[in-house]
């Protein structure tokens, strides 16, 4: 009994932890297979808001931390400059996470507003 619990917390515990990954992931694949059917403009714009979101959720949780050690380690070799690890650390772990919020949320926003703008036109033009 114990083990089949554990496996169902796995699972569960699992899910919960990437639960905005997995989200993100299935837009991707299910704008994609809209686009293999019939491509349009607004699916190509919510295809990058999905993987920009995708790509920042991944650098948050699993790049910025890695990535910003190499960069200090690589740039600030044996001195310890404040501005430049400050600019560092503004850079990567506040513009490039919200660049790509931004890019996302508006990339998905934008299509939406695309997507009711064209549907109006055929609406206004069937009823003339």
């Amino acid at each position: 009994m114990s083990l089949k619990r554990g496996i169902f917390q796995l699972i569960y515990f699992t899910f919960l932890h990437n639960a905005e990954a997995i989200a993100y992931f299935f837009g991707i694949i299910f704008v994609f297979g809209l686009l293999m059917w019939k491509p349009r403009r607004v699916l190509m714009l919510f295809l990058l808001a999905f993987v920009c979101l995708e790509i920042r959720f991944q650098y948050l949780k699993h790049i910025v931390d890695p990535l910003y050690d190499q960069t200090v380690g690589a740039m600030l070799q044996g001195g310890t400059f404040f501005r430049t690890r400050r600019l560092l650390d503004l850079f990567m772990n506040d513009i490039v996470p919200l660049g790509l919020y931004i890019v996302g949320w508006g990339s998905l926003f934008a299509g939406i507003f695309f997507s009711s703008v064209q549907s109006l036109k055929k609406t206004h033009k069937y009823n003339d």
